[in-house]
């Protein structure tokens, strides 16, 4: 699989024009970089200031520029498609220049595709779209790569083998999607220096969906982020997309009958400017510090739960992995957003009203008769039918009680916890003041955060055992225990009994090193305020 990825620069040389006039051709170049997105430097261009017709045959020349839905060109011999297309500089040569074409004019634009003419941006012309997503090889647990090694009596005659097979991809129906977790690999190949030679293989996995209905762009590509989404959950930390494409059918006339191409949809490679930078050749995490990976969800099983999930519980999964990719910013939106990501995650879940309906509706007449006529619209206002659902400190307790014993070892005393993340959200949203140190409020976000995370990964079917092992292994959640047990409930138990035990291994030489447990890994200095 050739890939067009978004972690480097590149540039494209042609001619662009714009949809309504096809026939006035401009030469410039596009280029993209991760860092700046998609530029188009044009010699020459279009009128970009926005007019009005002023009195006696005037023109108002106003301050506004003029933006463009789609930009068409051809670059490098290809067909192009830039939306979202604004004015970043423009250069003009004289006063006449205000009403006429700059001499130069560089745009920017939101998403380019590379390899189609699009008539209409909305147009639903798709019918599939891929991805190569950070993480998602390791994620997947599988491996076409297989190492022998063979040890001999002589040091010198160590020798193995290296096996590569191409593995069957993973299919599944969710509805009118199939979804399709492929394999690809590379032949081997040689890099020769003056003093080795160095071979190599590569594989990775790619997630591709399909439908036969053709959709639009923005239908596929929520499904592409989705599944970016979906690597930050099991990770934990900020993934992005390396590349991603869509897919328009084939027409029978665009090949010569026989081709091997006949049949297959055109791809279409997209450009675009991301939140998540990717990083491909990073170092990979340790498989431990995965909170979610093929082993403990089968794909068939996971991906049409993911699939439901993202809509039902889509803002808490958006505030809590927006967590995870912006990390900066002050800690008292830290603390709102991971609070209300809980308790929206809750309201997801329809939990049954503290009070059954009837009876509400019987106390809520009785109060109202109680009071002065003057006083009835305030009081009525506030006892409607949305307010007989659990406090916010009953949801959150609600959350820790579904995650059994792991949402146990993550707030170490649920009560606790609660108590704390109501008090700091109420002081901050309805008080404007925040009563405690900074500390304290990182606390409660890391914390409150952990909870919305197991409550996530519970409703994907992931074992009680593998959340309990998660908050016990993953440097992130680890470090949120340690943060409810010692700044939350202010119990310094165990740091205590290892601070003791390694003072007794510095008295015993022959006793060997006490290692801190995984709980202690990963302890990151609070939030500062921006």
């Amino acid at each position: 699989m050739t890939e067009s990825p978004l972690n480097e620069a590149r540039d494209w040389t042609g001619e662009w024009w714009l949809p309504d006039d096809p026939n006035t051709k401009v030469p410039g170049v596009l280029s993209f970089s991760p860092d700046e997105g998609l530029r188009l430097r044009l010699i020459g261009g279009w009128d970009y200031q926005v007019t009005h017709p002023g009195e006696n045959g005037s023109t108002i020349v106003t301050d506004e520029l003029k933006q463009w839905q789609m930009v068409l060109g051809t670059g490098d011999g290809e067909a192009m498609t830039l939306l979202g297309v604004g004015v970043v500089t423009a250069r003009s040569h004289g006063f006449g220049g205000l009403f006429g074409p700059p001499a130069k004019l560089e745009l920017r634009a939101g998403i380019g595709l590379v390899g189609v003419y699009m008539d209409d941006p909305d147009e639903a012309a798709f019918v599939a779209a891929s991805a190569h997503v950070e993480d998602l090889t390791v994620w997947s647990r599988r491996s076409g790569i297989e190492e022998t090694h063979h040890w001999g009596s002589d040091p010198d005659s160590v020798s193995g083998e290296i096996r590569l097979s191409r593995l069957s991809p993973l299919s599944v129906e969710a509805g009118p999607l199939t979804v399709k977790l492929s394999h690809y690999s590379w032949q081997p190949y040689s890099e020769l220096s003056r003093s080795r030679t160095l071979t190599r293989v590569q594989e990775s996995q790619v997630i591709r969906f399909e439908r036969e209905e053709p959709q639009p762009l923005e239908y596929w590509t929520e499904l592409l982020d989705g599944m970016a989404d979906l690597m930050s959950l099991s990770t934990l930390r900020a993934c992005g997309i390396v590349s991603m494409r869509v897919y328009f059918p084939s027409k029978p006339d665009d090949w010569p009958e026989g081709h091997p191409m006949q049949g297959h949809p055109h791809k279409v490679d997209i450009y675009r400017i991301r939140v998540v930078k990717p990083k491909p050749n990073d170092k990979a995490l340790d498989l431990r510090n995965y909170v979610l990976t093929l082993d403990d969800v089968p794909f068939e099983q996971l991906l049409p739960r993911w699939l439901e999930m993202r809509d039902t519980f889509a803002a808490a999964r958006s505030m809590i992995l927006g967590l995870r990719y912006v990390r900066t910013g002050y800690i008292e939106t830290r603390v709102v957003t991971a609070v209300a990501a809980a308790e929206s995650m809750h309201r997801a879940l329809e939990p049954a009203p503290p009070i059954p309906p009837d009876e509400f509706k019987r106390i809520r007449k009785t109060i109202l008769e109680a009071v002065p006529p003057e006083r009835k619209t305030w009081l009525a206002d506030r006892l409607n039918e949305h307010s007989n659902v659990p406090t916010l400190k009953e949801r959150l307790l609600q959350l820790v009680e579904r995650v059994g014993v792991a949402g146990q070892r993550l707030v170490h005393d649920p009560a606790v916890w609660a108590k704390a993340a109501k008090d700091a959200r109420n002081n901050l949203a309805h008080v404007g003041t925040a009563e405690n140190d900074l500390e304290h409020l990182h606390a409660v976000a890391e914390v409150t955060a952990g909870v919305v995370v197991l409550n996530l990964l519970h409703e994907l079917g992931v074992p009680q055992d593998r959340l309990r092992k998660a908050v016990e292994e993953n440097p992130v959640l680890s470090h949120a225990a340690r943060l409810a047990r010692e700044v939350l409930c202010d119990d310094h138990s165990i740091t205590m009994r290892i601070a003791i035990l390694n003072a007794t291994v510095v008295d015993d030489k022959s006793l060997p090193p006490t290692e801190t447990p995984a709980v202690d890994e990963a302890r990151e200095p609070p939030a500062q305020r921006s």
